[in-house]
């Protein structure tokens, strides 16, 4: 998978972020603080979420890049479908990591938190309307 491809309808912002700390830490960033603000300490503290988050190398990183303060994290809807597409992927975490270029590690923190399984009244982003089952028209 190519960079472009990787973050593909990323806001900029957030492409910036994968830049600095590498696409694995910006998923996981995404996961843990998608669609709120997230702080940035002045430095990496093992006790801060962030760090716990995205690990101290990536928080040193982010910080040199970013700055201390609040960061807007974007919601994105392709994390929560390559989470989809990991949780059904067959294999071991090592050949679904690679499948999707995340690290093992996150395949297996995926895996278990999702074992209850995809909540499956939530919407496809990815299915085109014409494609979508519907049962009744106007005309019936």
């Amino acid at each position: 998978m190519s960079e472009i491809e990787e973050t593909q309808g990323w806001p900029a912002s957030l492409v910036h972020v994968k830049g600095s700390i590498g696409l694995a830490a910006t998923l996981r960033l995404v996961e843990a603080f998608g669609g709120t603000a997230c702080y940035i300490p002045a430095s990496p503290d093992p006790s801060n979420r962030l760090t716990q988050v995205i690990g101290i190398e990536a928080a040193e990183k982010l910080i040199r890049d970013l700055g201390a303060g609040s960061f807007d994290v974007p919601n994105l809807a392709s994390v929560r479908h390559k989470r989809r597409l990991i949780m059904r992927a067959k294999g071991t975490a090592r050949e679904v990591a690679r499948k999707f270029s995340v690290t093992e590690r996150w395949v297996r923190m995926v895996r278990a938190n999702d074992r209850v399984g995809i909540d499956e009244r939530q919407i496809d982003m990815f299915v085109s309307p014409r494609n979508a089952d519907h049962s009744g028209s106007a005309s019936d």
